[in-house]
């Protein structure tokens, strides 16, 4: 009997949609993408992408409000520089080889200065989503803190990078899905189970930051296992750009995790795993996940160029020069939110989160908004729950007061 061989389990019941529905959520979703794409809101071909001025392919200029690029790193002579000339050094954009086999010195080296910034073990990957495809599963196994498998709770919030590794989480651990930020239902979780790991963002894709303090206290308590995806606060957060854990909490030890992106504040390409190096479990992990973290594991790093632009936006960091971008971006944001309220206001970031709730309101004023030379982000479900539609704001360090004051006054008559 092969493991195929339906007719043979007569009485076995295959579970569908335990972790997810994408035809639901299509059918529920398609006639708002239809709709956005009619209207010129998604899909849009531009023939200059860099930064937040853009031009589309008709020919129409707009400020982009929806680019993560919250330090306008992307435009950084100095990080494409760096990476024309790592290809001109290596000569070759990849090296369709397993890093565990053989790998360049370009590599080390980038790690290396990451390290350095993070005070840790970094890897880096092609992506955040790589990333979380490579961690979740070995923590999940247990392999990474001392063999036991936790039980993983997912805040309902999470990234879909990250829930989207529930089934395969699930392979190795039992999954639990909570209320989002709910610390007292956690806290529950830890007392009546011995191993428990949590998966959230530190700051989220529509706004907000995590309880790190309550996470962190009930790490403290009862060993709680974090596992945080810092991709919207690296660079904008933290001295020389290093996010919100290890800048509140210290260097990272044996039972926290961070993945991040290297391609939104960062300014540069792909994202990458960061590993305690205290406690003795610090470099085996970093061998385990070598070995068998998944993508890490297969011929699809970060490309030559990707990582002579991850090196130089680290010296950037190393530099401290972050640090006069981040203030201006919370300038940009305190101009922000003295235009326009939102429930976000003063929080330090730069996500901002206008709620209209019906789908049909929220693409007429990202319509209104794209006629007047602005473009944002039409949120519907599944991005976000059903009854919640609204635009989401990202905001830069370069943009001027001017662009910040015309955009409010559009934002204003759109949505009033």
């Amino acid at each position: 009997m092969t493991s195929t061989d339906s007719a043979a389990l007569p009485n076995a019941e295959r579970v569908k949609n335990k972790y997810s529905n994408i035809r639901r959520a299509a059918d529920l979703s398609n006639p708002f993408w239809d709709r956005a794409v009619l209207e010129g809101l998604a899909d849009i071909t531009a023939d200059k992408v860099a930064g937040f001025a853009q031009t589309t392919t008709d020919d129409v200029d707009i400020h982009n409000f929806s680019t993560y690029s919250y330090l306008g790193l992307d435009t950084d002579d100095r990080i494409r520089a760096g990476a024309i000339e790592a290809l001109e050094r290596e000569r070759t954009l990849n090296s369709s080889i397993s890093r565990m086999r053989v790998h360049s010195r370009l590599l080390d080296d980038t790690e290396a200065g990451l390290g350095e910034l993070f005070d840790a073990h970094v890897l880096t990957l092609g992506s955040a989503a790589n990333a979380a495809w490579c961690l979740l599963p070995l923590v999940a196994s247990g392999l990474l803190t001392g063999g036991t498998p936790p039980l993983m709770v997912f805040d309902k919030n999470a990234h879909f990078c990250l829930n989207a590794m529930k089934a395969s989480v699930a392979d190795e651990a039992d999954v639990v899905t909570i209320r989002h930020d709910d610390v007292d239902e956690l806290e529950s979780l830890c007392r009546n189970n011995p191993h428990v790991a949590y998966v959230a963002d530190t700051v989220y894709s529509t706004g907000g930051k995590a309880p790190l303090k309550e996470l962190f206290a009930l790490q403290d308590k009862y060993g709680l296992i974090l596992i945080l995806d810092e991709a919207h606060s690296t660079s904008v957060l933290g001295a020389r750009g290093r996010g919100a854990v290890i800048d509140e909490f210290g260097p990272l030890g044996d039972r926290t995790f961070l993945l991040t992106s290297l391609n939104k504040g960062f300014g540069a390409s792909g994202g990458a795993i960061i590993l305690g190096r205290r406690g003795i479990n610090g470099t085996r992990n970093r061998d385990a996940a070598l070995r068998f973290g998944g993508p890490l594991t297969w011929s699809q790093r970060v490309n030559v160029a990707g990582l002579g632009a991850i090196s130089t936006s680290t010296q950037i960091h190393l530099s401290g020069e972050v640090e006069v971008l981040q203030q201006r971006l919370r300038d940009v944001a305190a101009q922000f939110d003295n235009l326009i309220a939102t429930p976000a206001a003063g929080d330090g970031l730069p996500i901002r989160f206008v709620t209209l709730k019906e789908e049909e309101r929220t693409i007429d004023a990202a319509q209104k908004l794209l006629a007047g030379g602005f473009y944002t982000s039409a949120v519907f479900f599944p991005v976000i729950g059903r009854g919640k539609a609204g635009l989401r704001l990202m905001l830069r360090a370069d943009m001027s007061d001017e662009i910040i004051e015309a955009f409010a006054r559009e934002l204003s008559d759109a949505t009033s």
